[in-house]
């Protein structure tokens, strides 16, 4: 038996059980001395966004606890909520309802709700993004996979990275939508081939260097030549140092170290 496994003479209070049902948005309220405040940029822009692309399959389940006076307190899913209130047409919403709780029960549940939900990784999000048929995504997998190259599934200790694994993917999709497919092609087999598909070598800033490096003139077999002298993350730190004297961005430092011709023999 596994550790922590509850055998089944075991009993425990698994608290109470929920009901679902429908409610308007309007009767869904919110107790901001633990909630989050919705008045931050980010979270206008957040429920704006769910609001403009409003889809029931994405939506998911409110979770509250009912008031007893016609009202449900959120504990789960207030920004979904306020959305809903803003989408013309949605004049119901599903709500996990739990009996009343006390504000300290609430406040509990709103911890362990948040406590207990595993945040996506740029790399999971992009794999799933691929299997929906984002054309972006599927874009940058094609480019990729061009040169040799592929997103692994999960994050990877070094140790354990195969080669032509990328693991910058958030940046390598700006790329892509910044500057275009040309430009990530040319980034990509400059990286690549520079490191040899070491994916430990072909970092975020490395990559940003390589296309502020290609924008500003340098030819890749130049940056090629460049990055092969030193690895990524040499690369970084020299950036670094180079920025805490200069005061520029390390990625600026980078792509000025990566023009920067080398001196000859005898040179002052």
């Amino acid at each position: 038996m596994t550790e922590g496994t509850a055998t089944p003479s075991e009993t425990r209070n698994l608290g109470p059980k929920p009901r679902l049902e429908y409610h308007p948005p309007s009767a869904l309220v919110t107790d901001d001395r633990y909630q989050r405040s919705l008045e931050s940029k980010a979270s206008q822009v957040l429920i704006n966004r769910i609001a403009r692309e409003f889809h029931w399959p994405y939506f998911g389940i409110i979770v509250a606890t009912d008031n007893g006076d016609g009202t449900f307190c959120i504990i789960d899913g207030q920004h979904r909520a306020e959305a809903a209130r803003r989408t013309p047409g949605v004049h119901s919403v599903p709500v996990m309802v739990l009996d009343e709780l006390t504000l300290a029960e609430q406040a509990m549940a709103f911890v362990q709700i948040n406590k207990n939900r595993l945040k996506l990784n740029a790399l999971q999000i992009h794999r799933a993004s691929v299997r929906a048929g984002e054309p972006a995504a599927r874009e940058l997998d094609e480019i990729c996979a061009r040169h040799g190259a592929s997103f692994p599934p999960n994050l990877r200790a070094p140790a354990d990275r195969k080669p032509g694994e990328l693991f910058c993917v958030r940046t390598l999709a700006r790329i892509l939508k910044e500057d275009g497919p040309e430009r990530l092609d040319q980034v990509i087999r400059v990286a690549m081939t520079a490191f040899e598909g070491d994916g430990a070598d072909i970092r975020a800033g490395v990559v940003k260097a390589i296309s502020l490096a290609i924008d500003a003139g340098a030819t890749e077999a130049a940056l090629v030549a460049k990055l092969r002298t030193l690895d990524g993350e040499s690369w970084e730190d020299r950036a670094r140092d180079r920025a805490a004297s200069t005061g520029e961005r390390s990625v600026v430092s980078l792509a000025h170290l990566l023009m920067r011709p080398e001196r000859t023999r005898g040179a002052a």
